[in-house]
């Protein structure tokens, strides 16, 4: 089954989810999704949060 949500091709691999809630957290909505779908496009280093210098918290 597939939403019909446009997929990035240039990326490592994709998980496609459908929205079954959504809970408001202060300034963000933090959306749950039900998987539907999921894939590799291609083998590759991942981008991980520690490598972009961004912080989060104290």
């Amino acid at each position: 089954e597939e939403t019909g949500c446009p997929i990035i091709t240039d990326s490592l691999g994709y998980v496609e989810c459908r929205v079954v809630g959504a809970v408001e957290t202060g300034d963000h909505t933090v959306f749950v999704g039900e998987v539907i779908s999921a894939g590799v496009h291609r083998e590759g280093k991942q981008l991980s949060l520690e490598e972009t210098g961004w912080q989060y918290g104290g």
